[in-house]
C-alpha cells in the first residue's frame, strides 16, 4: 500500500469523494490547463536569473541530479502523491488564486488568504496528496493569530500543470517564494514572512530557510522528515538495492543544522508514517536557542488539528509573536 504522507485537514471529506475524483481523473474532466484563465497567468522568464545560486550546495538540485536514482520518474511515481482539487470542502471568503509560469512552462498556483497588511505572512508548503485549496477550511483561523496564508502549490497537484519530480521540487520553492515577494508588494503586504512545510512540504520549507534566512524570518515544521531513507522505505522503494543513499535526497536533517530562525517543530506522538523520533532530530539538530517542539498527544500523521484544537493555533502564534517583537 502507498503511504500518502500528508492527507491533511479534509480527511474525513476526502475518504467519501475519493471514488468521485478518481473517476474525474481517468475521464479527463480534470483536464488542468482548461481550467486556467490566462489572464492570470504571469510570465516569469527573468526568475531563473533572480534565484541565488546553490551550485552544488548539499540537499540542491543540482547536487541531488547527479547521478542520483531517485531522479528516474518510477520513483517520482512512488514519492508524490498528485490529485485534482475536490469539488466539495469550504471556499474561504476572499480567497485567491495566483498563477504563474515557472520555468520549462507549467502553472503554478499559490493560493491567497491575506489578512492585515503589517500581520506576518505564513509561506505554506503542503503535505502528499493535499492542494493548496485543502487550506480554505484553515484560513481564518491564520487571520485570526493574525497572518496571512499563502498556500504554494507543486507541479501536478490541484490546479498546477506539469509532473512533480525530485529534481525540481526543490528548485519550484525558490521561484514561488520570488513570485510571493512580487505578489505582496502589489498588494501591499509589508509583514514578515515565515515558511511552514507539513510532511512532504517540510523539505522545500527547510531548504527556503536554509538558503535565504535574510528574507525569511521564521519557520514551522509540521510531521516533518528528518532522514528521507526510512519515507522511502515506507513507500516500498528498495533504497539499498538501488543505491539511494541520504545524501540524494533533500538532507532536511544536515541542512537544519544552520538554521538559526525562530523555529517550531509539531509532531504526533503516534505517527505511523513519519514517526515522533524523527521531529526529535529535528529540533535537537535546529540551531535556534529559543527552538520549541510540540509534541501533540494521542495523534497520528494525519489528525493532528483534531487532537491538538486550540492550542495548534496558539503555539503558531507564540511564534509569531518573538518575531514581531
Amino acid at each position: 500500500m502507498r503511504a500518502t504522507a500528508g492527507l491533511g485537514w479534509h480527511r474525513g471529506i476526502r475518504t467519501g469523494v475519493a471514488l468521485v475524483l478518481a473517476l474525474v481523473q481517468l475521464s479527463g474532466c480534470g483536464d488542468k490547463k482548461a481550467q486556467l484563465d490566462a489572464r492570470t497567468v504571469r510570465s516569469n522568464k527573468n526568475l531563473a536569473a533572480d534565484t541565488p545560486a546553490r551550485v552544488g550546495e548539499a540537499g540542491s538540485s543540482e547536487a541531488m541530479s547527479k547521478a542520483n536514482p531517485l531522479m528516474k520518474k518510477k520513483y517520482a511515481a512512488a514519492i508524490f502523491y498528485p490529485r485534482p482539487d475536490s469539488p466539495f470542502g469550504p471556499r474561504a471568503k476572499g480567497a485567491r488564486d495566483h498563477l504563474f509560469k515557472a520555468k520549462n512552462g507549467p502553472i503554478l498556483r499559490l493560493r491567497l488568504f491575506l489578512g492585515e497588511p503589517t500581520a506576518p505572512v505564513v509561506f505554506f508548503f503542503h503535505g502528499n496528496g493535499e492542494t493548496a485549496h485543502d487550506y480554505d477550511g484553515v484560513a481564518d483561523r491564520f487571520r485570526q493569530l493574525p497572518a496571512s496564508l499563502v498556500v504554494a502549490e507543486y507541479r501536478g497537484y490541484g490546479t498546477s500543470t506539469g509532473e512533480p519530480t525530485l529534481h525540481e521540487f526543490l528548485d519550484d520553492a525558490h521561484l514561488q517564494f520570488d513570485e510571493l515577494k512580487s505578489v505582496l508588494k502589489d498588494e501591499g503586504v509589508s509583514g514578515p514572512i515565515v515558511v511552514m512545510g507539513r510532511s512532504l512540504g517540510s523539505a522545500p520549507a527547510i531548504e527556503l530557510a536554509h538558503s535565504r534566512p535574510q528574507e525569511i524570518k521564521g519557520m514551522i515544521i509540521e510531521s516533518g522528515f528528518a532522514l528521507i531513507l526510512p519515507l522511502l522505505e515506507l513507500m516500498q522503494i528498495p533504497v539499498h538495492e538501488v543505491g539511494i543513499k541520504e545524501h540524494h535526497g533533500p538532507q532536511n536533517l544536515k541542512k537544519i543544522e544552520s538554521i538559526a530562525l525562530p523555529t517550531l517543530i509539531i509532531h504526533a506522538e503516534k505517527d505511523q508514517v513519519i514517526p515522533f523520533t524523527e521531529g526529535e532530530m529535528l529540533i535537537k539538530a535546529s540551531a535556534d536557542p529559543q527552538k520549541s517542539l510540540f509534541k501533540v498527544p494521542l495523534a497520528g500523521h494525519n489528525d493532528i488539528h483534531d487532537h491538538a484544537g486550540d492550542a495548534y493555533f496558539e503555539r503558531i502564534g507564540k511564534l509569531l509573536m518573538r518575531i514581531n517583537k
